[in-house]
């Protein structure tokens, strides 16, 4: 029998009208959550792997508690089992609390109403073994290591009007491992981290010839790169929109060409630095020492509208000091396959053109770049349709914040494959 976070229409009408009266109100069970509950009370007094016969405040005894495993990678599910015994019924809001320390520091909480929110303790009777089972999901980005399972019995009323005092005590502290502050540690879990995915990389490939920055992805020299695949979504997901980037070099600048699909294009920004994330537009971010210091940002609107800075630090200065950054000799072209700004017709979409000079790039190192050197980058498409924006995708997922580079792809400087 496995806990699964699903709610009886009974249970939820109930959790809302406590939440609003700030009183719990009986709850009408259907048959089937009754017979769980009975399921759940057991007639034997159970042998679980880790014993530990904590006693709580003489009432309430755990007896101990059943992991599904001793070793669970990160992002899959693990099954907790514990075992209560009542020594003496304890009306109010009691329930079960738990701290999965996770290696590294992270802390995932598991406090619950047992028997999966159908069995409050204040209903517990005396004499009762109960089995409380619960199903939770390892946190998919937890280290590799030990995690160690923390628990015991807290009084949510308690919590909500004094912020603290609420554990129930601990009485056999000499006999149960615990850490002084009525927590009983439960269990001890080894975590796997789970396999990171590869960065994202991006080639750029040398050229010989020149690129003119017209918008147009034309030339033979484009015929050299290799695209990107489609973007996904900011948060690593499919995304619906087609995006794709790619890029060439030369002893004297690196060039980006965009190729977005859109049915709508428009950008009624005209300035340099106005905010073009608000609208239809591409970004650039690029990290030559991969540190998270001395980063370019560039934006490129449909209307060829160029937003540009250079931050020291994450998002440091603010982007409003930022933008003071001029590139020099940054050079951008947008070619449109449709008409701008006007949403009742459909677009099939625009490419854009982007020229960077390498000695404008801040701590590039070696001009012209050596064959398999590799710098930080990351781009994003954002798409916006009747002046709102309604969804992002990237080259590199990051997140909510396209800042972060430490999520950030790699542009990687080869020379053209032999013929």
């Amino acid at each position: 029998m496995r806990q699964k976070v699903f709610f009886s229409l009974a249970v939820l009408l109930a959790l809302v009208a406590f939440d609003a009266c700030r009183k719990p109100m009986k709850v009408v069970l259907t048959k089937d959550q009754r017979i769980r509950i009975q399921d759940n009370i057991l007639t034997e007094v159970p042998e679980p792997k880790y014993t530990l016969n904590a006693n709580f405040d003489d009432k309430i005894k755990l007896i101990g508690v059943d992991v599904s495993a001793d070793s669970v990678t990160a992002g899959s599910e693990i099954t907790i089992t514990y075992y209560w015994q009542v020594v003496k019924a304890v009306p109010g809001e009691w329930k079960i609390f738990g701290h999965l320390e996770l290696p590294g520091g992270k802390r995932m909480v598991l406090d619950h109403v047992p028997v999966g929110e159908l069995y409050p303790i204040g209903q517990w009777q005396a004499g009762e073994i109960i089995r409380d089972i619960q199903t939770v999901v390892v946190d998919r980005d937890a280290n590799g290591g030990t995690a160690v399972l923390w628990g015991g019995i807290y009084n949510e009323e308690i919590y909500r009007t004094r912020g603290g005092g609420d554990r129930m005590m601990l009485v056999n502290t000499d006999q149960v491992p615990n850490d002084g502050g009525n927590r009983v540690q439960m269990a001890k879990i080894q975590i796997r981290a789970k396999a990171s995915k590869p960065t994202p990389t991006l080639t750029s490939t040398k050229i010989g010839t020149e690129i003119v920055i017209d918008g147009k992805i034309d030339e033979e020299a484009w015929k050299l790169a290799t695209p990107s695949v489609p973007f996904m979504t900011s948060n690593g997901s499919v995304s619906e929109s087609t995006v794709t980037v790619k890029s060439v070099w030369d002893d004297t600048n690196l060039y980006f060409a965009f190729e977005v699909k859109d049915q709508h294009i428009g950008s009624t920004l005209k300035n340099r630095d106005d905010e073009l994330w608000t609208q239809d537009c591409i970004e650039i971010y690029l990290d030559a020492k991969s540190d998270g210091n001395n980063y370019l940002e560039i934006q490129v609107s449909p209307a060829n509208v160029v937003f540009d800075a250079l931050f020291t630090g994450h998002r440091t200065p603010p982007w409003q000091e930022a933008k003071a950054h001029d590139i020099p000799g940054l050079k951008t072209a947008v070619h449109i396959d449709g008409t701008l700004n006007k949403d009742d017709d459909v677009d099939n979409g625009y490419s854009v053109e982007v020229a960077i000079p390498l000695a404008s790039i801040p701590d590039f190192g070696d001009i012209p770049p050596t064959l398999g050197s590799t710098i930080r980058a990351n781009f994003f498409r954002i798409d916006a349709t009747g002046g709102k924006v309604i969804g992002a995708s990237a080259f590199s997922p990051a997140g909510n914040d396209f800042h972060n580079l430490s999520k950030a792809g790699k542009v990687r400087f080869i020379q053209p494959a032999a013929e």
